[in-house]
């Protein structure tokens, strides 16, 4: 069997190396150099347990998330030849309850004991773990904020999690190398998938490389591309007409002349704020929303917007990132230049069902249930919603095309 992935983001390349796992031959395609060079190498790599969905008051985008988390390092652990510890996972993270929060600080503590109640019933039942930790001591407490960390004047609670981050840097490149080191992947680069077309028992990829239009027949397809999924998916006749947002959202990466631990790993809620990662001692990641927001489209495919940020302008969204975010975590009013080894601003497109941005309490952003595989014909198209639940699709994807393992 020969399989088409297009797409070498991290979706791409998770199920890339699960097909590989199961004897298929794989051609992966993308229009960069190198895997994962995009949303899933600059995002903030947060394996979302659900507490940040408070909004959608059914629980099942916290379900869904809780089910990706529990299968993400699994999943991992399948095409590596290391543990999840070894690429590195941040501090837990601390949500800030923000004064002009969507929601209120009861509404979102009886959120969080939904959600550590059912990943723990559900880590005891099935025996899963969480990023190498027994997923049944999921917890979750509510801090005192004695105004060391949060200005309680913008704080109005703080909740305490056992949610992490991935070093998504690190991931990347450690993918990127089991994809080159697995003789059953063709990783082809500098391709731009053009169309899938039905060739009798076939499928034609049609992809523009060197200026040259070229077509390979294959077997089965699975479309993980991410600008332009949904137009090779209507172009084919599988047909989203759910009104769509891309977001442009840009992140920061400083690197420190010297380790601190005194930096949080925090995310404000509910709305648009932001949040900040301590990856580890000496790099640090923030985004802070109302400048990291680079740019918005409700188009079927967003516009060639650039990832990353240089110079003056990227000096500027540092700054007035860590003015933001530090008039409420307090430790990032202590970064100054001199502290800052180098830094970076990229990032990526965030793809997902909705109409208005995430301020709305009644946007569709606030849920992310609507998403998963969907296969005709031997054509599979993956909306993996979230970072976190990219390998669990890669799983379900393999299953479809190879039968269940």
């Amino acid at each position: 069997m020969r399989v088409a992935v297009l797409g070498a983001g991290f979706q791409g390349t998770c199920v890339a190396l699960e097909l590989a796992a199961r004897g298929v031959a794989v051609d992966l395609y993308d229009r960069n150099d190198a895997c994962i060079t995009q949303a899933g190498r600059w995002n903030e790599g947060k394996i979302h347990l659900g507490f940040v969905y408070a909004n959608d008051r059914s629980l099942n985008t916290s379900r869904l998330m809780a089910h990706g988390a529990l299968t993400f390092d699994r999943a991992l652990a399948r095409w590596l030849e290391t543990n999840i510890a070894s690429i590195g996972v941040s501090p837990p993270f601390d949500y800030i309850v923000h004064r002009d929060s969507l929601l209120d600080p009861e509404q979102l503590v009886a959120h969080f004991t939904q959600v550590t109640d059912y990943v723990s019933s559900i880590a005891a039942e099935r025996g899963l773990t969480y990023l190498g930790e027994d997923a049944r001591a999921t917890s979750f407490r509510i801090s005192p904020n004695n105004g060391e960390v949060y200005d309680p004047a913008v704080a109005t609670m703080v909740l305490s999690t056992s949610e992490r981050t991935v070093n998504t840097g690190v991931l990347a490149r450690t993918l990127a190398r089991r994809v080159a080191d697995d003789p059953r992947i063709n990783f082809l680069p500098h391709s731009e998938v053009r169309g899938v077309k039905r060739n009798g028992n076939a499928l034609d990829v049609q992809v523009e490389r060197a200026g040259a239009r070229l077509a390979d027949k294959y077997d089965q397809v699975v479309n993980c591309l991410w600008d332009s999924r949904r137009v090779l998916d209507r172009e084919f006749g599988l047909v989203d007409d759910r009104p769509w947002l891309f977001r442009l959202k840009l992140g920061i990466r400083l690197r420190l002349k010297q380790g601190t631990a005194a930096i949080p790993t925090t995310t404000i809620v509910l709305g648009s704020f932001g949040d900040v990662v301590r990856i580890d001692d000496r790099q640090i990641y923030l985004s802070w929303y109302p400048v990291c927001l680079a740019g918005i489209s409700s188009e079927i495919a967003p516009p060639p917007w650039p990832r990353n940020r240089t110079g003056e302008t990227a000096q500027r969204i540092i700054a007035e990132s860590l003015a933001g975010l530090g008039a409420m975590v307090l430790p990032l009013r202590e970064l100054t230049d001199d502290m800052i080894e180098s830094s970076t601003v990229a990032g990526g497109i965030i793809a997902a069902a909705g109409e208005t941005d995430i301020d709305d309490p009644n946007s569709r952003l606030h849920m992310r249930i609507d998403v998963g595989v969907c296969s005709v014909d031997g054509y599979h198209s993956i909306d993996t919603g979230k970072y976190t639940l990219a390998p669990m699709y890669a799983l379900e994807v393999a299953d479809r095309i190879c039968g269940p393992r």
